[in-house]
């Protein structure tokens, strides 16, 4: 472990004291630029991440083995939040979900299915409109306006 940590040391020296050398170029290419870019991505919600897992494992270290002691005194509570959820309603509204999600995807297929393969131009047989026929009609249409 000493070694390691010397070497490490000497890389901080020369990457510190001598940045143009071509060794400090190659180190930093090996051990700055990789770091450097992962660090560049992390977001807040990484940060706080971290952070509760560092709480948890702090806690188990500063309770030693006495955390599964604490586990089990615990349990039968966390059984009785998990007996007051209703498991039935989270089925149902998981079946409604797929069933959705099944219409939707099914929808989908269909269209694009549709829009893949080439559609046949069969012709459609048309309506003719027949002309009416006039109406069997003798007497002039003002006929009856005069008698009135």
């Amino acid at each position: 472990m000493l070694i390691v940590s010397a070497v490490l040391i000497a890389c901080i020296a020369i990457l510190r004291l001598w940045p143009d050398l071509p060794l400090a170029q190659a180190l930093a290419a090996m051990l700055v630029v990789p770091v450097a870019r992962r660090m560049a991505r992390l977001t807040p919600g990484h940060w706080l991440l971290f952070a509760i897992v560092s709480a948890a494992a702090g806690t188990v270290l500063w309770m030693g083995g006495d955390m599964i002691v604490v586990s089990a005194l615990g349990a039968p509570e966390m059984a009785g939040v998990l007996a007051m959820i209703d498991v039935a309603a989270y089925l149902d509204a998981m079946l409604a979900a797929f069933a959705v999600a099944g219409t939707v995807r099914g929808t989908a297929v269909r269209l694009s299915v549709g829009r893949l393969l080439p559609r046949s131009r069969s012709r459609r047989t048309r309506r003719v409109r027949l002309a009416r026929k006039a109406a069997n009609d003798d007497e002039p249409a003002g006929g009856w306006l005069a008698v009135a």
